[in-house]
């Protein structure tokens, strides 16, 4: 199985060195590397051209990550697509376990393992004592993985430790990462991943994600109104295409994020797009419990503000210790 590591970049200059360093320290080496620089400002492209003989440099104007990544596997050439943020890092054996993952679990769509967080612009080394036996690993099935990636995104939520397959990314079509949802577009490819089928995990940490100074907040306001327009993008192709356990996942998922989404909202004072947001979730309501969280938020926006429980901040912290999926599927 032909492995294509695929990375792209935007004002990397101080980390992209970095993260190629750990892709060319592997125990088994990728047929191809391909960078594509995504525009920018800094020196990204003059630290690249000495490794030309070792990567295939691609250079465009900024088009954003979502196309950058769709156009990323149009170039690739292997039957393992290893994605990886430029200034994140892998263990030397992530490609190795990746790809074994992948041989024992063929009926896997994509594979992933787990990670650490670090932060700043310092050097990091991956230590090579870490469990990476491929036993220890978990076929989660679609519905246990979108239950999971829709409860917390600190254990599928980047690319850098997601492996797909070639024939994963045919089924799904041209635009896997949709660029009308910067931000998201991770989410929304996993959203599609589910809809094909199970996802292995192993949770040996191979990778190492940064946090820079820029991320270290999120704006939920912004962030939640992608996501819920994310589920508006697959509501028709899980209509369609997913198995009733599934489609009941999705419904409730659905139900929560607009929940989420208008608790934001009326703690920034948007009461009417609040309750419309939650008049819409009613009709993803499937159970009970849900549709009684709906009601129950729908009657408290109604009150005048000083009755009004506190909402949520429209900013959220990251760099938190992500949550770990256990042997038999979530903890």
């Amino acid at each position: 199985m032909k492995i294509s590591v695929l990375i792209p970049t935007y004002n990397a200059a101080k980390t992209i060195e970095m993260s190629l360093a750990s892709v060319f320290r592997q125990t088994i080496q990728p047929d191809e590397i391909v960078v594509l620089v995504d525009g920018g400002t800094d020196e990204t492209v003059s630290r690249l051209d000495p490794l030309k003989g070792r990567i295939n440099l691609v250079v465009q104007e900024n088009r954003g990550v979502a196309q950058a990544r769709n156009r990323l596997v149009e170039l690739a050439q292997g039957e393992m697509l290893a994605f990886l943020d430029s200034d994140d890092v892998w263990h030397p054996k992530y490609l190795e376990v990746q790809h074994g993952l992948l041989q024992d679990y063929p009926s896997a769509v994509a594979s992933f393992t787990g990670h650490i967080r670090f932060h700043g612009y310092g050097e990091y080394e991956c230590s090579n004592v870490l469990d990476e036996d491929r036993d220890h690993a978990t076929l989660i099935d679609r519905v246990e993985f979108f239950r999971c990636y829709n409860t917390t995104t600190a254990v599928f939520g980047s690319m850098s430790y997601c492996c797909v397959r070639r024939q994963t990314f045919e089924k799904i079509g041209s635009n896997p990462f949709s660029t009308g949802l910067h931000g998201v577009e991770d989410s929304y490819l996993c959203y599609q991943l589910a809809l094909l089928g199970s996802v292995v995990y192993l949770p040996s940490p191979l990778v190492a994600y940064r946090i820079t100074e820029g991320s270290l907040s999120v704006n939920r306001l912004r962030n939640l109104g992608l996501w819920v327009h994310a589920f508006e993008m697959l509501q028709e192709p899980y209509r369609r295409s997913a198995p009733l356990a599934l489609a009941k996942a999705f419904a409730a998922g659905y139900a929560s994020k607009r929940r989420e989404y208008a608790k934001v909202l009326l703690g920034v004072g948007k009461s009417v797009e609040a309750r419309r947001q939650l008049i819409r979730s009613l009709g993803n309501c499937w159970h009970p419990p849900s549709l009684c969280k709906s009601l129950g938020l729908l009657l408290l926006s109604l009150l005048p503000p000083v009755l009004q429980p506190q909402w949520p901040s429209s900013v959220r912290q990251v760099g938190v210790p992500p949550v770990a999926c256990g042997k038999n599927g979530m903890n």
